[in-house]
């Protein structure tokens, strides 16, 4: 688990870092640190620091939306090794994979932190609340990636969620051809990322399968919003109750899975 206030440090660095540079675009940013910013073929890799060179560089072919964000991500890397008392610290509260994992929750928080406003963004959940149709408008309103806005969105929620971007991949059929006598879908619905709150041991993998007769898939065909007691499902088919906040828009559906699960319950949970 990730230490409160550990996510704190981070936050500040990256906003005390925001008001002495006001930078947020991946030029300014590289500019207002120090390194040379590339572009390239990196592969299934969105961004990479190397401060042996001095250098940060970027997809060339991902959206400018998630350049934005994998920028800051990677300066956020860049102001956590510049300071060694915390760098420390991290070391001696967390081991091995553990501790790389928790660096890169830390560097997405801080990232979040320098491309959305608290206030700005306390003023959009006001209107939509925290709900799957404020994850389009925090990406349209702050020039995010849906991941990213999922991420913000997370760390917003203090309940016990998954916050998700499923995506429909096939051909489209209509729900009387494709869901009839228990037949499979002619395009399925998968996740295509997901991000968990504090309170939730256990999130979505991506490409985990969406089953037919779940709110999601309906509110995909459908094409309408749905709010519905139902279920959290993963990709060894187990599932966990939850009530889930389903929001389309097209191809894409927008999902907050709200489990009742405690922190010590969240094993016995799952069924």
């Amino acid at each position: 688990m990730l230490h409160s206030d550990h996510k704190q440090i981070v936050k500040k660095l990256a906003q005390d870092f925001f008001s002495l540079y006001q930078a947020r675009e991946p030029l300014e940013l590289a500019d207002a640190i120090g390194v040379r910013l590339e572009y390239g073929d990196l592969g299934d890799k969105d961004g990479a620091y190397d401060p042996e060179r001095n250098v940060i560089f970027l997809s060339k072919k991902s959206t400018p939306e998630r350049q934005r964000f994998t920028m800051a991500h990677e300066v956020t890397h860049f102001l956590i090794l510049a300071e060694d008392d915390f760098l420390s610290d991290l070391h001696d509260a967390y081991e091995g994979d553990t501790l790389e994992e928790n660096i890169e929750i830390l560097c997405n928080i801080g990232a979040s932190a320098l491309l959305v406003p608290e206030d700005e963004l306390e003023k959009l959940l006001r209107r939509y609340g925290q709900s799957a149709r404020a994850i389009p408008k925090i990406t349209q309103t702050f020039g995010i990636s849906r991941p990213a806005a999922c991420v913000v969105l997370a760390e917003r929620i203090t309940d016990a969620a998954v916050i998700a971007v499923l995506r429909a991949k096939g051909k489209h059929a209509t729900r009387r051809d494709t869901l009839h006598d228990g037949e499979t879908p002619a395009r399925s619905l998968e996740v295509s990322f997901a991000a968990k709150t504090d309170t939730l041991k256990y999130s979505l993998a991506n490409n985990t399968i969406i089953p037919a007769d779940h709110p999601a898939y309906i509110a995909l065909e459908t094409g309408l919003p749905i709010e519905e007691d139902s279920f959290l499902p993963f990709k060894s088919g187990k599932k966990m109750p939850a009530l889930v906040d389903a929001h389309p828009d097209g191809s894409v559906v927008y999902v907050i899975f709200t489990t009742a699960a405690s922190k010590d319950e969240k094993e016995e949970g799952i069924i």
